[in-house]
C-alpha cells in the first residue's frame, strides 16, 4: 500500500498540478502547514523541498501584516505549524536551528511538564477515537473512565515536551508557542463553563512557563462553534487556527485561520501534493460524490 501511495504521489507531483497551485492559487495567499510528530530526518527534508518553492515566515509576521498592514508579505507565504507538543518535537530543534525557519507549536496547556498522556493516545482503535469525538464530553470522559483513562492519570514514561524543553525551544528565537486547550477536548461539545476553562487556563499556563504572550490558538481536532470563537477573544488571543482547509487572503478571518495536515514520515513527492492543497481538493470533491450518490439511494 506504501508502495502504492508514493507511486501515486510522485505521479501527481511530476504531473505539474501541485505546481500549478502554489504559482497561482498560493502565490499571493498564506499557507498554513501542521506536523504533528515529524522525525528530525523527514523534517529536514521537508523544509529543504518547501524551502526552495515557498517563503517560510513566521505566524507573527502574518498577524502584524493582518493587523498593522505592515509591509507585503512575499509571494507564496508559508507558515509551519505543529500540534499537540509531543517530546519528540525537541529533536526537531537543530533542524530549525540549521535552516533558520520559524515555528509555531501549540500546546495542551493541561498536559505540558507533567506525566499526563492526552487522552486520544490511550486509546489505539482509530474507529473508537473517532466515536468519542462525536458524543458529548460527559460521554466521551465517562466511557475513557470505564476503559481506564483519567485525566489525571499519571504515566512512568512522559509524552509531552516539559518546562526545560519549552524554554530552550523559546530561546533559538525561531520558535513561538501557541495553546491547544488544557487537555484537548472537543470543544463544541463541552460545556459554556468547560469550553471556558480549556481556552483560558491553558493560555494561562503556557505563559506562565515560556513568560510570553500566548497569543494563537489551535482548536483541538480542528472543531469549533462560534461560541469557541467568542471565548477565544474575550481570552484576549490574536488568532484561531482551524483544521478547514484551503490557504488564508490577506483580510481573512484571523479565528478561522485554514490550514493543511501534512504527513510527518514518508515521501516528499506526498508532501508537496498536500502542501499544494490539491490532495485535500480531491478528498473533498469524492467526499462530496460519495454524498450525493447516498442520497440518491446508489450505496448504502
Amino acid at each position: 500500500m506504501r508502495i502504492f501511495n508514493n507511486l501515486l504521489f510522485q505521479d501527481i507531483r511530476f504531473s505539474g498540478i501541485s505546481s500549478i497551485s502554489r504559482n497561482i492559487l498560493q502565490k499571493r495567499k498564506v499557507t498554513i502547514l501542521v506536523f504533528h510528530k515529524p522525525d528530525s530526518v523527514f523534517f529536514e527534508k521537508a523544509i529543504g523541498e518547501l524551502g526552495k518553492r515557498y517563503n517560510i515566515i513566521s505566524f507573527e509576521d502574518f498577524i502584524s501584516f493582518q493587523y498593522e498592514e505592515t509591509d507585503a508579505l512575499p509571494t507564496n507565504p508559508l507558515i509551519i505549524t505543529l500540534d499537540d507538543g509531543w517530546k519528540s518535537n525537541i529533536d526537531l530543534l537543530p533542524v530549525i536551528k540549521k535552516h533558520q525557519v520559524p515555528v509555531t507549536i501549540f500546546l495542551m496547556g493541561g498536559i505540558i511538564n507533567t506525566m499526563l498522556h492526552p487522552w486520544f493516545s490511550f486509546l489505539s482503535d482509530r474507529r473508537e477515537k473517532e466515536s468519542l469525538k462525536r458524543v458529548s464530553d460527559s460521554t466521551r470522559m465517562s466511557e475513557l473512565k470505564h476503559k481506564g483513562f483519567d485525566q489525571t492519570l499519571e504515566f512512568q514514561e512522559r509524552a509531552i515536551l516539559n518546562k526545560e524543553e519549552i524554554q530552550e525551544m523559546q530561546s533559538s528565537g525561531l520558535i513561538t508557542f501557541g495553546s491547544h486547550s488544557l487537555f484537548h477536548p472537543i470543544l463544541p461539545k463541552c460545556n459554556d463553563a468547560k469550553a471556558a476553562k480549556e481556552i483560558n487556563l491553558s493560555k494561562e499556563n503556557i505563559e506562565a512557563i515560556t513568560g510570553s504572550k500566548c497569543d494563537l490558538l489551535s482548536f483541538p481536532n480542528g472543531e469549533y462553534s462560534e461560541r469557541d470563537i467568542r471565548l477565544c477573544q474575550k481570552a484576549g488571543y490574536r488568532a484561531a487556527v482551524t483544521l478547514d482547509v484551503g490557504f488564508n487572503k490577506p483580510g481573512c478571518d484571523l479565528f478561522r485561520l485554514k490550514r493543511i495536515s501534512v504527513p510527518d514520515q514518508g515521501s516528499i513527492s506526498e508532501l508537496l501534493v498536500k502542501s499544494s492543497g490539491f490532495w485535500a481538493f480531491v478528498k473533498t470533491f469524492l467526499g462530496r460524490q460519495k454524498r450525493t450518490r447516498r442520497h440518491a439511494g446508489l450505496i448504502e
